[in-house]
């Protein structure tokens, strides 16, 4: 163990059985998988994005492994803060620039989740965010030009989509080979933005998704399917029926109606996660008022539950409240 993360080390062997239940994080996640875990306890997890200097290397593991053990939350989500780079359109032949990633790609990333594999894996199931193809390509030309030449050029785009797979599937291998226990897996691409383009999600999102997910869903104890409305409101989930995951977020409104916990459940007939909305009382709530907000959701829905948010809460966000609703969650 490499000195520099000797101290979380201590702190992750001392969380070890201080929960409620007397089990570690690993034990009470899988104890819930398995539907043995009191029900009492609901496991929680909110996740946000660490300052620009904590990306990469010791200081992005640190700053994973410090707001694990403040928050006292169920698992080890790591962030994906990895991209393509920005690459300008304004021609055809522009597409060209994006080539297949070299084998070392993603060493950044995957040195940080080998660290924290390597300081909390025993102690609590770590979880590797891994955006999709589509994604990727959002980021690298923009969700304009993914539009405008879905409909001109669509090899040109299936091309892209198609580098991105085989680079996000090799990511998900080298991952797993790290002794992680399932990966967070957002998709997006189902928007309405995006039905000027017909067919747009069967053609351009769903099959790219489908491969980079069932890689990380093979031979992994669990993984959290994210639907994610940051492009944009969505009015209909039932696309995203079939996809794979244990454990399935989304958002928390669907055709300008909310979407509640018992709507997600009776829609993907699995584990929900959420219950709180990122950008309200979790954010701007005193945490008595976040402890209440989770105290009624979970008197609410009596099926297994992961409490959480829709999707990354903002990083300002008190610690204090997100220390009370994972408390709450708990039982405490």
């Amino acid at each position: 163990m490499k000195s520099k993360f000797l101290i979380a080390a201590g702190l992750c062997m001392a969380l070890a059985g201080q929960a409620q239940t007397g089990l570690s994080k690993r034990d009470i996640m899988d104890r819930f998988l398995d539907g043995t875990l009191d029900g009492n306890y609901a496991p929680a997890a909110f996740f946000m994005h660490f300052g620009k200097d904590a990306k990469t290397g010791d200081a992005a593991v640190n700053a994973h492994l410090r707001y694990f053990l403040s928050t006292g939350m169920d698992i080890v989500k790591v962030q994906f803060e990895q991209g393509y780079g920005r690459i300008r359109i304004e021609k055809p032949e522009d597409w060209d620039q994006i080539k297949p990633l070299p084998d070392d790609f993603f060493a950044p990333t995957l040195e940080v989740i080998d660290n924290i594999v390597k300081v909390a894996g025993h102690d609590a199931m770590v979880l590797p965010t891994i955006y999709s193809p589509f994604q990727m390509l959002v980021q690298t030309v923009g969700a304009a030009n993914v539009v405008k030449y879905a409909q001109e050029d669509p090899q040109r785009v299936t091309k892209a989509l198609e580098i991105f797979t085989d680079a996000l599937v090799k990511f998900a291998k080298d991952a797993k080979a790290l002794g992680v226990d399932g990966f967070y897996t957002p998709s997006q691409g189902g928007e309405q933005k995006f039905y000027s383009v017909p067919d747009f999600f069967n053609r351009f999102v769903k099959p790219y998704d489908l491969t980079v997910m069932k890689e990380c869903n093979d031979g992994t104890r669990c993984n959290i399917l994210h639907i994610c409305d940051y492009e944009g409101p969505y009015d209909d989930l039932t696309r995203f029926a079939d996809y794979p995951g244990q454990i399935v977020n989304t958002p928390n409104v669907v055709d300008g109606k909310p979407f509640s916990l018992r709507d997600g459940k009776r829609m993907f007939n699995r584990i929900v996660m959420g219950g709180l909305e990122r950008k309200k009382t979790i954010h701007d709530g005193t945490p008595e008022e976040v402890a209440e907000a989770v105290r009624k959701v979970k008197s609410g829905y009596t099926d297994p539950l992961v409490v959480g948010a829709e999707c990354t809460i903002k990083p300002d966000t008190p610690i204090e409240n997100i220390r009370a609703a994972i408390d709450t969650a708990h039982g405490k």
